[in-house]
């Protein structure tokens, strides 16, 4: 088999390789006379291991971008792929059906892509330039490889170094427009989480143009100790107007205001005079002693806002359930045209949580995420929350006034949560503003323009109270331009599984913990009326009053998950928790998850719910195992 075919006459002569980043790329390939591999050998399981242990801590950092990933790109037939810096792959999670495919040329863990061994690529072209690529079909320098679409983009420490990339792959007929941002949108906030997990005894100075991006992933973050910036992020090089070799110079240099810096909001000004908001977000404020470290307040939130997390109390989102891939992909179709998303489906069924991945994976992605609760707001101050007042409007008003929280969410996501609790009286104002993208505050005779995409939910039958006449006709159907419906908690496939991983995520990864069969079964046969607001709250009860390094068994749990109904038939394939342990799971279910895979260990280690690395390190302490 000829594993080399790239075009060795000059340069690739096709519009879409003449990209000068690929073309480059070529030049480079062509000019090296390197010995590209089309069937390369992977690295020793032994050092697969050594990497996954010396990257441990990346690897944490990005679970929740990369299941978050996986989940929006495997009914797509694509993979997400988390390599180290010099392009080894560390981790795979996407479509089964496309990993057996991507398999067939080494594009799976312990196989390395840098662009010197596998030619002009996604994951090694990324990394050689430090900038995201998209590799599609024949832009591929090996032949073998042109089956493949690619999007990969770097991961950058702190101090500005390359540690990793993160790609999404498919095959070359299925070209994906979003996967390119996807990708550079987690790497962003993969390298913004390792920033922020770097050495707690500093300080971080967290800024935006604008407050309400003060939590997304284009925040922009330096690192401080004292007064020198050791650290930064992407978005603090564009908002300060610099590159890397800002680093260790005086914050002075650059901000002229930020000793007076809190927990809160405030503006702030660079050298030149451009104005900011910024905020500190954790470590210690300036001037303190290291004896007293800054704990931020835990402000109440304004009636049915909610309230937003800060940098140090804030939860990844949890990953999408399998039931839900499709529909988050025309979620995203429909927002990004401009359409309405409404969500319906039981109370605590993870409707914010829906809400907040789509928000993150829209065009809207850079603006608010702005939350209001419909049914919490009190009806004598909905209006004045909604559109917002002048000054001196009424009796109690600020005397700045107030912008509401349409104008807040411009640019951003509004979600309408309880949208069938709001008033009727109100309903009609609000469809008058979201047709006209226009608010009106009160006191003013002033229309303000709003762009924003649009989010509702509810657990009402809104079908039901249009008949009855508690809810407009014309709101619902303006506000139901694309309809899903999240089903419940005891609904989702691969339960156990999924209660592992919440298991894990919500602390039990932390302390060492892990359910036992006997635990899951009952979690498993519960019938969860609280949905996912309750399994949340069950779980971190187990968390956090079981002592540390427990085996959670079936009579630890609280008595309702004890009685006859919580009894299940015995599953065929236990997979016990994370991919962290297999102390749950015993050796005949391990060898029989061996054997049915035929020795192989990526295929066996995915039927047992663990890491294959997991797998490797048990094998080698029973090598009587097969």
């Amino acid at each position: 088999m000829n594993s080399l075919k790239p075009l060795t006459s000059a340069k690739p002569q096709d519009a879409v390789l003449a990209k000068n980043r690929i073309l480059r790329s070529w030049e480079r390939c062509q000019a090296s006379g390197a010995a590209l591999h089309a069937d390369p050998n992977p690295i020793l399981a032994a050092d697969l291991q050594t990497r996954l242990e010396q990257h441990a801590n990346v690897l944490h950092l990005a679970q929740s971008e990369i299941a978050t990933l996986a989940s929006l790109v495997a009914s797509a037939q694509s993979v997400v792929l988390l390599a180290d810096a010099s392009g080894v792959i560390l981790q795979e999670a996407g479509s089964t059906e496309f990993l057996r495919k991507a398999e067939k040329v080494a594009l799976q863990p312990g196989v390395s892509w840098a662009e010197s061994l596998r030619g002009t690529n996604a994951i090694g072209t990324a990394l050689f330039d430090a900038a995201p690529v998209q590799v599609h079909g024949s832009e591929h320098f090996l032949e073998c490889n042109k089956i493949l679409s690619c999007h990969a983009a770097p991961i950058f420490s702190p101090r500005g170094e390359v540690i990793g990339v993160l790609d999404i792959s498919s095959e070359a007929s299925m070209l994906h427009a979003y996967a390119m941002g996807l990708a550079k949108i987690c790497a962003r906030q993969i390298g913004n989480r390792v920033l922020e997990h770097t050495d707690t005894r500093l300080h971080r100075v967290v800024f935006q143009r604008h407050a309400s991006m003060l939590d997304s992933v284009e925040r922009a973050i330096l690192l401080l100790e004292e007064d020198r910036i050791v650290g930064a992020n992407e978005a603090a090089l564009c908002l300060l107007g610099s590159d890397w070799s800002l680093l260790d110079t005086s914050v002075h240099d650059w901000l002229d205001d930020w000793r007076q810096l809190d927990e809160s909001p405030r503006a702030l000004h660079t050298r030149n005079g451009a104005q900011l908001t910024g905020t500190l977000r954790s470590g210690r404020a300036p001037g303190l002693p290291r004896s007293a470290p800054i704990i931020p307040a835990q402000d109440a939130p304004a009636p049915g806002q909610k309230k937003r997390a800060t940098a140090g109390m804030k939860l990844a989102l949890p990953p999408l359930a399998d039931e839900m891939k499709s529909n988050m992909q025309h979620a995203i179709t429909a927002v990004n045209a401009g359409m309405a998303v409404l969500l319906q489906g039981e109370t605590g069924a993870g409707k914010e949580i829906f809400a907040r991945h789509l928000h993150n994976l829209s065009q809207w992605h850079q603006g608010p995420f702005v939350a209001i609760n419909c049914g919490a707001l009190p009806e004598s101050l909905i209006e004045s929350e909604l559109f917002g007042y002048e000054a001196g409007a009424f009796t109690g008003a600020r005397r700045e006034g107030s912008r509401g929280r349409l104008r807040e969410a411009h640019d951003g996501v509004l979600f309408l949560d309880e949208i069938g609790d709001m008033p009727l009286l109100l309903q009609t104002r609000l469809l008058r503003a979201l047709q006209e993208r226009e608010v009106q505050p009160l006191g003013s005779d002033k229309r303000i323009p709003v762009e924003f995409g649009l989010i509702s939910a509810t657990n009402h039958d809104l079908m039901t109270m249009v008949e009855n006449g508690s809810f407009r006709a014309d709101l619902y159907y303006r506000l139901q331009d694309f309809d899903v419906h999240l089903p419940p908690l005891r609904e989702r496939h691969n339960l156990r599984n999924y209660l592992c991983q919440e298991f894990q995520r919500l602390g039990g990864a932390d302390r060492s913990m892990i359910l036992t069969d006997s635990a899951l079964q009952n979690l498993a046969a519960y019938s969860w009326p609280g949905n996912y607001r309750q399994l949340h709250s069950v779980l971190r009860r187990l968390v956090h009053l079981q002592a540390a390094g427990s085996a959670i068994k079936a009579t630890d749990l609280p008595p309702e998950f004890q009685g006859r109904d919580c009894i299940a038939p015995a599953q065929r394939v236990t997979p016990t928790c994370p991919a962290s342990t297999l102390r749950a799971i015993s050796d005949q279910t391990i060898e029989r998850a061996i054997a049915e895979s035929r020795n192989n260990i990526t295929h066996a280690a995915r039927s047992l719910g663990v890491h294959r690395s997991t797998l490797y390190r048990y094998l080698r302490r029973h090598p009587a195992s097969p």
